[in-house]
């Protein structure tokens, strides 16, 4: 049991990263601003298995109407291919937010989005320590009250380019 827990706690590998995103639009008239910031965090327990969770903040102003969002989506990652300093990996994972709309000062019920589902990813092993990711796509479940926070609501899957996002992880 000993010699297990050695080999185990060898390939354990913390890291921390996470992915922050802004974007503003203004042309024909529409004023909308949009920024994320999800910082996560990981625990690789094998070659091939790891766990995680993303913590975050989402922002979205349109026309008016201020979003503000706390987003937490633990996950456990699979890594089905490694070349060289590629890998190849899917998140399985849950995704809970919260949020508020104002309008004019004025703040409605705060509301709840949730996803079940799998996120494909590549991660690029630029060194030892840092990997750059990107995950691409959702293939699951989604509900919200409003549809502005993980999508529209349903089940399928979503291979457009708004579910595309990238990050940067320090390995400890």
């Amino acid at each position: 049991m000993v010699m297990a827990a050695t080999t185990f706690a060898a390939s354990a590998q913390l890291y921390v990263g996470g992915e922050v995103g802004f974007w503003r639009e203004w042309q024909k008239g529409a004023n909308n601003t949009e920024f994320s910031l999800q910082p996560e965090v990981g625990y690789g327990l094998s070659d091939k298995l790891g766990i995680g969770t993303v913590i975050g903040y989402l922002y979205n102003y349109s026309d008016g109407i201020k979003t503000n969002a706390f987003v937490v989506a633990p996950y456990l990652r699979y890594t089905f291919l490694k070349l060289d300093k590629v890998n190849l990996f899917v998140d399985g994972g849950f995704g809970f937010a919260t949020y508020k709309n104002k309008v004019s000062g004025f703040s409605d019920d705060a509301k709840n989005a949730w996803e079940v589902g799998l996120k494909p990813g590549v991660a690029i092993n630029l060194t030892d320590k840092l990997s750059f990711v990107t995950h691409f796509g959702f293939f699951g479940y989604r509900d919200a009250d409003e549809e502005e926070i993980f999508g529209n609501n349903g089940v399928g899957f979503d291979l457009n380019g708004n579910q595309l996002t990238f990050g940067l992880y320090y390995n400890f």
